[in-house]
């Protein structure tokens, strides 16, 4: 990705974070607003996340925001417009499904594929890329066997696939037939069923989504807090645990709980 999209994305959170502190510090006293989980389609979105018009945004990580759009939630800290796809949020196991939706240049609506690697674009999220996905591999600019190439095509583009798995020492080498002089880009992708053939099915295992996980202790301090009947908030770059009455909830020994500070991305 372009460093100065790469800056841009990392002032847009810090700001992000900055309005949020000083929303909620001018008021922390007596802030009632609600951080109670909100609806998006089939999605129940509660911290770490928010949604961005519906709940505060001390509700979550800045980095965290969704917006809805027809029942549908995306991550907003992207550097294009409904570009990730969020399918589901598991908080027993700190992960979510996530999908690219983004159409090739020049091929219109008709070509879901990306013209960057998914994995550059998701880094400044504090999310990582689970090692259960392999990666679809999409390879232009050069010549591509007939029999690997995209079917239905990207318009009038002639682009090739093949899945790539990860082991524990690193990618396995692409398929004999790849040409160094491809161009390529990365998709992350669930399992490959076996005998699917990934350039006919290349769209099914793009829109099918990807696993993303966030860190478990980003967590704990919430789940304590919910236990004491608090909500979670982000403010001033901690995790804060607040009372019904909107005051910081004190901790058995009669202090106002401030969890540890936590990184943004």
């Amino acid at each position: 990705m372009h460093p100065a999209v790469l800056l841009l994305l990392r002032l847009s959170s810090l700001l992000h974070a900055l309005r949020s502190a000083a929303a909620f510090a001018s008021n922390e006293t007596a802030s009632t607003a609600s951080c109670a989980p909100a609806r998006c389609g089939n999605l129940n979105i509660s911290y770490p996340f928010t949604l961005g018009g519906v709940q505060p945004q001390e509700c979550g990580f800045p980095a965290f925001e969704l917006a809805c759009d027809a029942d549908r939630a995306y991550l907003t800290k992207s550097f294009r417009e409904r570009l990730y796809r969020v399918y589901s949020i598991s908080y027993d196991t700190n992960s979510l499904v996530v999908a690219v939706e983004t159409v090739f240049p020049g091929a219109g609506m008709s070509c879901g594929v990306p013209d960057f690697n998914v994995s550059s674009g998701l880094a400044l999220y504090p999310l990582n890329i689970s090692n259960t996905n392999n990666n679809l591999v999409l390879l232009y600019n050069c010549e591509i066997p007939p029999e690997k190439q995209l079917f239905p095509p990207c318009a009038n583009h002639t682009i090739g696939a093949y899945v790539s798995e990860t082991t524990p020492e690193g990618e396995v080498n692409p398929p004999q037939w790849v040409q160094k002089n491809c161009s390529s880009v990365s998709v992350p992708v669930r399992a490959l069923q076996e005998g699917q053939d990934p350039a006919r099915n290349y769209m099914g295992l793009i829109t099918q989504g990807f696993l993303l996980e966030w860190p478990a202790k980003e967590s704990r301090g919430c789940d304590a807090c919910r236990v004491r009947g608090g909500e979670c908030r982000f403010v001033q770059f901690s995790l804060r645990c607040i009372c019904p009455d909107g005051r910081p909830c004190p901790t058995p020994r009669g202090k106002q709980r401030v969890f540890p500070r936590v990184a943004l991305t």
